[in-house]
Formats: structure tokens, sequence, C-alpha cells
């Protein structure tokens, strides 16, 4: 798997020379080892943490020495030329060595937001087939090979266990370990639970079917909610500052207080469009994926 940025690829073998300095590294991330395994990222965390590190390094100097030509030609201060390289240098360091470890929680969420999502579809279809009087393991075999994405993905692990022998509820156990998603986990535990007591599956899946519903539609009032103040301050980013602050400008340059220059103009149509492109990515990322 790719890892956006990241201009040491995890499969490179010199890595694997420097173990050490990865336990060391894994100080700072404790959690990196599950991270990599929700995200299904089959690299060991020792190799990803000197990954990252060797990563962070090379794009900290190349920008600080971008920075060190940039003061060089600009001939500033000899101090000044020394000080922003190594400012340059530490932030761009820290900020892609975190940036990389924190890269597979970031997957691995993505990942659980799509199993929540697939998870009431793949849940109604378990209780129609359960319903219909289909055994379990056929249940989860159906599942597995519908195209229910990250879902299916998960119970063909269960498929596949159960083949090779695993007993059902440690099949069950195992996926609700294994995966980040809460609701996959509480859908586990809840058959776990039915099996183990001998309960009816059919309550226990409508339960659970109800639940995921509910989910949604808590997701959709509250992103309704969210988009009424974000449509707000849409509103004042695009019409009503630019409009205002021009229409000030003006006033204070009759008296030659503040004139208002093509740059300045410029500048302000720049901004607002930036600003609008901020906040429609950022109601296109709070959107709920249904």
């Amino acid at each position: 798997m790719a890892i956006p940025l990241m201009l040491v690829s995890p499969n490179s073998g010199f890595l694997h020379n420097f173990k050490g300095l990865g336990k060391r590294l894994l100080g700072f991330y404790p959690g990196l080892h599950y991270d990599l395994r929700n995200a299904s990222i089959e690299v060991e965390d020792e190799i990803y943490a000197n990954a990252s590190f060797f990563s962070a390094l090379i794009w900290a100097v190349v920008f600080s020495a971008f920075v060190r030509f940039a003061t060089y030609i600009r001939d500033m201060e000899p101090r000044i030329q020394l000080l922003l390289p190594f400012l340059s240098f530490f932030m761009m360091f820290v900020f892609f060595f975190f940036f990389h470890l924190a890269y597979p929680k970031i997957v691995a969420r993505n990942v659980s937001d799509k199993i929540d999502r697939d998870l009431t579809y793949a849940a109604r279809d378990m209780l129609v087939q359960v319903s219909s009087g289909i055994p379990l393991y056929n249940v989860f075999k159906n599942i597995a090979d519908s195209d229910y994405g990250h879902v299916s993905a998960q119970f063909r692990i269960v498929r596949d266990d159960i083949r090779g022998g695993m007993p059902v509820l440690k099949a069950l156990e195992n996926l609700s370990l294994r995966t980040q998603s809460k609701f996959l986990k509480k859908t586990c535990w809840q058959l776990i639970t039915s099996l183990r007591s001998g309960a009816n599956l059919t309550t226990t899946l409508h339960g659970i079917v109800a639940l995921l519903v509910d989910y949604q539609f808590t997701l959709i009032k509250s992103y309704n909610a969210e988009l009424n103040f974000v449509v707000l301050i849409y509103l004042l980013v695009s019409a009503v500052l630019p409009t205002i602050g021009v229409t000030v400008l003006v006033i204070f340059s009759l008296f030659g207080i503040l004139g208002i220059t093509p740059e300045l103009f410029a500048s302000i149509v720049i901004v607002a469009f930036v600003l609008q492109m901020i906040l429609i990515g950022y109601v296109k990322a709070k959107r709920p994926n249904m």
C-alpha cells in the first residue's frame, strides 16, 4: 500500500538495519501496531516508524535547503540565514514524522466509517436470510460473497476461519477485536451473546438493524444542524465581508486614511475565494456517507 508523501518505502531493505531505532521511535506513538493492523497495512511497526523517520528527515532537509537558498538570494542578515533554515528543518521534520505515524489511524477511521455505512445493508440481508432459515455459516458465506465493501472483506476472513475449523464464536470474537468499527463490534458481541444463550437470532438482528438506522438518522440530523451554521459563515465570507470591506476601504480612501489599490482588491478576492473553497471542502468532508 502506497503511503502519501512518504519518500521512503516501508518495504525498503535497509530499514531492517535500524530496528533498534524503530523501537525507540514507537515511544512517540505507542498505538501504531494496532493502527497498522486496522488499516490492513502489512508492515512491522518498527519498520514503519523507521520509514516515517527517514522520510520526514528527507522532507526537512529539502525544505531547509530551499529556505537557506531563499534567504541567501534575498541577502538577509547572517543570523536570519542560519535561524530560518534551522526552524524550518525542525518544523517540517516534526510535521511529516507525526503525519506519517498518524496516517494508518486516518485510514483505519475511514475504513471504519465505510463499514458503518455498509453494515446497515449487510445486517438487513442477514436478517432476511436468518428469517428464511438459512444456517448461520451460509449467511456469513453469502455476506462474504456479496458486494458490501469492507464488511464483505471482514466476513471473508470469518468464513475462512470457520472453514479452517475455528468455532463460530471464536471467529466472531476475532472479528470484534480486529475491526475498529464500533457498530460491527456491537453486532459481533450481540450475535455471540445470542448464540451462547440460545436466544432468537432474528430478534437480535432486528435490534441491530434498528440501532444502525437510528444512528444514520442521528448523523443526518447532526449534519443538517451543522450545515445551517456553515451556510451562514459561507454567506458572510463570500458576500457580506468582501462587500462591506471594499465599501469601508472606499470610504476611507475619500478621507485619505487608507486607499484601495488593485493589489489590495485582488487580495480580498483571492482570500474570499480560498475561504469559500475551505468551507466547501469542510462541508463535503462532514457529509455522512449513506
